[in-house]
């Protein structure tokens, strides 16, 4: 009995030790990586004392020297959000990150850097580009080595949806899944020019596919989006047309045209379409106002 009951508060001990070891994580108080959850799952009371003295090490071995690899970088959550927070001994300064990357001090922009390139850095593709263009060789070598790993993780999710979908090219579901997945693919701005193109055009055909199983608006609006990105101003019109027929009093079928008609350079059938909008007093959201003044100018 004595041997239950002891059995049973050292594991509720673990599983506190866990949360608390995961909460520390989740919260930046312990400078370790996600990953090393595993070391504390799976050894008890040694796991944690290991990732413990790990985080003390890392607080004690904390200078201005920076080693290379991905594995060194840290994030924090608020430089997501395109500011730093710059803690001096008398006050707190927010700057937004574009600024601080110009700073004139090479210790401070690779903290900041470090501090951009972890948990979701995807979000955050347009910083590291402008990063990657830094004078700072260290800075510029975080941003490179986090969009490669990047893009490496999109190659290995790519290549998961490539089986799923040839084991089951009927599959509803899984065809969707495929369609989301490229669209934040290519939305990453990470491939280059010619395989963006290859990806881009793989995507139309899966949006293709998509129309034969079930037309609708969002999958028109992408289609037509993709095609124009490609150049394919004639299979852009046709998509046109469909929208035309299933949603002629639709806002979002009337910046579409709008875009093509302004691209095409087509002044004359840009007025025209503008009268027919006014005439039919076709109704437009503010958003949509601001994409047709853009689209206008």
């Amino acid at each position: 009995m004595i041997q239950t009951v002891l059995g049973v508060f050292l594991i509720l001990l673990h599983i506190v030790c866990c949360v608390l070891v995961w909460l520390g994580i989740k919260t930046h108080l312990l400078k370790v990586k996600k990953y090393l959850m595993a070391l504390v799952i799976f050894v008890p009371f040694w796991g944690t004392v290991c990732v413990l003295l790990l985080h003390l090490q890392m607080l004690t071995r904390r200078d201005n020297r920076i080693e290379p690899g991905v594995e060194k970088l840290r994030v924090n959550e608020e430089i997501y959000k395109n500011i730093f927070q710059a803690v001096s001994d008398t006050d707190k300064k927010i700057v937004p990150l574009e600024e601080a990357l110009l700073i004139n001090e090479p210790r401070v922009r690779r903290e900041l850097i470090m501090d951009v390139l972890n948990d979701d850095p995807e979000e955050y593709m347009d910083l590291l580009k402008q990063a990657r263009m830094n004078e700072d060789v260290e800075v510029v070598h975080y941003a490179i080595t986090a969009m490669v790993e990047l893009s490496k993780e999109y190659d290995f999710r790519l290549q998961k949806m490539e089986k799923l979908y040839a084991a089951s090219p009927d599959d509803p579901e899984i065809l969707e899944q495929y369609c989301d997945f490229m669209e934040e693919y290519l939305n990453q701005g990470i491939l280059e020019a010619q395989m963006e193109r290859e990806q881009r055009e793989r995507y139309i055909r899966l949006l293709r596919q998509k129309l034969k199983v079930k037309t609708t608006l969002s999958t028109c609006m992408r289609l037509f989006q993709n095609l124009m990105k490609t150049g394919d101003y004639v299979q852009a019109e046709e998509i046109l047309g469909l929208m035309d027929q299933k949603w002629h009093r639709k806002e979002e079928f009337w910046i579409l045209k709008i875009r093509y008609l302004a691209e095409r350079k087509k002044g004359a059938e840009l007025q025209q379409c503008l009268r027919q909008m006014k005439e039919e007093q076709i109704y437009l959201s503010s958003k949509s106002k601001e994409a047709l003044a853009f689209w206008l100018d």
